[in-house]
């Protein structure tokens, strides 16, 4: 099956280090203005996904990285460099899998056709920094935190049309369409959660999808991928896991939900269904962020009587023994978890947590270190490896970590303390010190 037409390029489009460059100052200007769940389950779960998908694109521009924010829009979008967000409104709505799987290779096909880059030659004679300000303002200028830091930036968009096109669109939906297939996939949830985001729109919702702005014509591109199905039709292969969706989607809901209202809300359901496993999860949680720890052991004491499986929530009971203090206890909870599923990333990080916390640095920082290409840009796993090497007597690396951190929450005066410190400290031949010392060597220029 072939779908893709190679689109010409622009004459001044910026070349893939200077977008890679754009990536960066990207995630600096864009993360402090938006809450990002630091959950690393759900982090993962996007990331599985996104990368069944990142498997069959040939010749990839990008080290794609995936962000969550907290937020009830049905809204995704991908920035320059191959910056992936997307909205816990959208993980809530969609019923399967394959819908996130076809929403995300939608976004994907927009970075690989660049399709931003290609309206660089109307931001030429504008700073690196007014086009970051410009590109971030695309995706965040409707909402309240982009509009307070990115006024004037919607009127730039206008002034230099940096949307996408309908061309644009019609490009990225014949890459994804083919990507999903080839990625086992059903392409028909291109269309389906557009219809979801569309509906959302007629209702008259609070959280009008933002993504129904920055990608325009929805009708058409129902239509179109209505047409391409039916020219060449292929079926989902993957094995769809609506057990962990469900489970992700609840701890979703309890986040963006005051804890008094998510524990009425639970104890409600419970009411009518006692039995229900998903709702217990969600009472359990619910109490755990109202800091009722003994009341919410007590419901995952009672989830294990009812779950098939109940290693699946051993995580979660380990990150409540984890937030109550007993850091002990959760450690052999998570080291005997890590003996049945050795790749859990969440797992790592709390066990990462609680060796920390007991004082146990050297067995933190292993943990710590495998989960560094995945996480470079998640702040509060910078500030926990901060804290690691400061325990272990390593000033030069925990400034180096403690950097990081301020820097992606914004409060560039503290950054600028930890940078000084981490150079005067840093062993020479170290990536942290080169990395500062490229970072000082562009601001001078």
């Amino acid at each position: 099956m072939f779908l893709i037409a190679k689109p010409p390029l622009a004459r001044a489009m910026i070349s893939i280090p200077e977008e890679k460059e754009m990536g960066q100052e990207l995630i600096r200007t864009v993360l402090p203005q938006v809450h990002i769940v630091d959950d690393p389950e759900v982090q993962e779960f996007v990331e599985r996904i996104g990368n069944n998908i990142l498997k069959v694109i040939p010749a990839k521009f990008f080290h794609y990285r995936f962000f969550v924010i907290e937020d009830p829009a049905l809204n995704a979008f991908a920035m320059p460099g191959g910056l992936v967000f997307v909205h816990s409104g959208l993980i809530e709505a969609i019923d399967s899998e394959n819908e996130l799987a076809c929403v995300l290779a939608h976004e994907f096909g927009h970075v690989q056709g660049r399709h931003i880059a290609r309206r660089m030659e109307n931001m030429k004679y504008v700073s690196i920094g007014t086009a970051v300000l410009a590109i971030a303002g695309l995706f965040l200028g409707g909402g309240q935190a982009g509009s307070a830091l990115l006024t004037g930036s919607m009127a730039l968009n206008q002034s230099i049309g940096l949307g996408y096109s309908r061309v644009d669109e019609q490009e990225a939906d014949r890459r994804a369409f083919q990507w999903i297939c080839k990625a086992g996939y059903d392409p028909r949830g291109l269309k389906t959660t557009l219809e979801k985001m569309m509906k959302n729109n007629w209702l008259g919702s609070s959280s009008i999808p933002k993504y129904l702005l920055t990608h325009p014509a929805p009708e058409e591109r129902i239509t179109y991928i209505e047409d391409l199905w039916k020219s060449h039709p292929c079926y989902e292969k993957q094995k769809e896991d609506l057990f962990t969706l469900h489970r992700i989607q609840v701890k979703l809901k309890v986040m963006s939900t005051p804890e008094a209202e998510a524990i009425e809300h639970y104890t409600n359901v419970l009411k009518k269904k006692p039995e229900d496993l998903m709702a217990t999860y969600g009472y359990a949680l619910a109490l755990d962020k109202a800091r009722r720890y003994k009341e919410a052991l007590e419901v995952f004491a009672r989830i294990e009587r009812l779950a098939p499986d109940p290693t699946a929530f051993k995580l979660d009971e380990a990150k409540t023994l984890f937030h109550s203090g007993k850091y002990q206890k959760t450690i052999e909870i998570l080291r005997h978890y890590l003996e049945k599923r050795p790749e859990d990333v969440s797992a790592k990080y709390f066990l990462a947590r609680a060796y920390l916390e007991t004082g146990q640095a050297q067995k933190a920082l292993p943990y710590f270190h495998s989960l560094m290409p995945q996480w470079e840009d998640m702040p509060e796993f910078l500030l926990q490896v901060g804290r690691c090497y400061a325990a272990l007597n390593q000033p030069g690396f925990a400034h180096y970590y403690f950097f990081k951190y301020y820097s992606l929450t914004g409060n560039m005066e503290v950054a600028g303390y930890h940078k000084k410190k981490a150079l005067s400290s840093l062993p020479r031949d170290s990536e942290p010190y080169r990395h500062l010392t490229k970072e000082k060597e562009k601001e001078g220029s």
